[in-house]
């Protein structure tokens, strides 16, 4: 039987999380319409034993391709080339999805031809226990969209449009996509803006699929982490700038270049809230997020429109020694926002 889905499980040293991930899958409903794909990438744990014995007890569900380390980006780039399915979806090692529901997301896959796919995913902060649901609203799920129309509406599916929302119809990814970055973090951001934003059809599902542990200290997306490899994030977004070709042909106001340009400025104002509130040398976090900042003004002045205001405002916090908890305060106050819109930070 023709398998929907490719699950693409890139796995570096986490054999204390796989059991949980590849349990997951195991929905008797499911199993004949997916394939799990599990990316060993060169780990020195029981990693690969683990993903082994999985494709020994299910043989038509799971496999298990090993190299040599190339870090995230080239453990999915391994896993994407070897997909079977109609579409494609990946799912960290140490996340997991929501098993109940994988019978009805692969009943809907069957009659999609979008060119894309979001669902919802929650976060789950393990050392709190705290769950958080990040969904789309658009005006109507199971219904196919353009970019120009998310675009008009992109509070009504932004949270979606990230790695853990996407999910890519395989010959489309195959055709548009170009190669993740390898050996850096955050490499995640490249697949949420190609191939997607070259996407002629988009369909929101209304259901929860991804599941995302956060709230542990050695996650690439920890503070102090994203504060040690500031310089992964900065190679991300210059290779965005050097992608751009990709929607150069589009008029300036096309949903592919807005969408682009979006991205490109959201993983612009992470950068800045490390630099400028991470960074206990503020003047260095400044100076990092000015020139930085001022490359894409050069290079990406429509990503630097979107985010000048917000640029200005941790700018201006920086010269006051705000610290990121301080500001994610800050966020909550209702004045925050009246003095986003009337004051000027110069």
């Amino acid at each position: 039987m023709n398998k929907i889905i490719s699950f693409i499980v890139a796995a570096y040293n986490c054999d204390k999380y796989l059991f949980k991930c590849l349990d997951s899958f195991l929905n008797e409903q499911a199993l004949e319409k997916i394939e799990v794909i599990v990316v060993n990438d060169g780990s020195s744990d029981k990693t690969e034993e683990i993903a082994l014995d999985y494709q020994r007890r299910y043989p038509e569900v799971f496999s298990v391709i090993t190299q040599e380390n190339k870090g995230h980006g080239g453990a999915l780039n391994t896993g994407f080339k070897a997909a079977n399915a109609k579409f494609l979806k990946p799912i960290d090692a140490d996340d997991w999805v929501v098993k109940e529901n994988l019978p009805a997301f692969v009943k809907v896959l069957e009659r999609c031809e979008s060119d894309v796919v979001l669902t919802h995913h929650h976060t789950i902060d393990m050392a709190t226990g705290q769950t958080l649901k990040w969904r789309s609203y658009p005006p109507a799920f199971y219904k196919e969209y353009t970019l120009d129309e998310i675009m008009d509406s992109w509070k009504s599916f932004d949270r979606s449009l990230t790695f853990h929302g996407i999910c890519y119809r395989t010959d489309f990814y195959r055709q548009n996509a170009l190669p993740l970055s390898e050996h850096i973090f955050y490499e995640d951001h490249e697949f949420a803006a190609i191939p997607c934003c070259l996407a002629k059809s988009v369909t929101p599902f209304d259901m929860f699929i991804y599941q995302y542990r956060v709230g542990d200290l050695d996650q690439s997306v920890s503070d102090q982490n994203q504060l040690r490899r500031l310089s992964h994030t900065e190679a991300v977004l210059m290779r965005l700038i050097d992608e751009q070709k990709i929607v150069g042909d589009f008029k300036e106001s096309s949903g592919q270049k807005r969408y682009y340009e979006q991205k490109a400025q959201g993983l612009l104002l992470s950068y800045f809230t490390t630099a400028a509130l991470v960074d206990n040398d503020k003047k260095r976090g400044r100076l990092n997020a000015m020139r930085l900042m001022n490359i894409f003004r050069d290079k990406m002045p429509g990503a630097a429109a979107i985010a000048e205001s917000q640029f200005k405002i941790f700018m201006y916090l920086n010269k006051l020694h705000i610290s990121k908890k301080t500001y994610k305060k800050i966020l909550s106050l209702r004045i925050y926002n009246k003095l986003r819109h009337n004051h000027d930070f110069n």
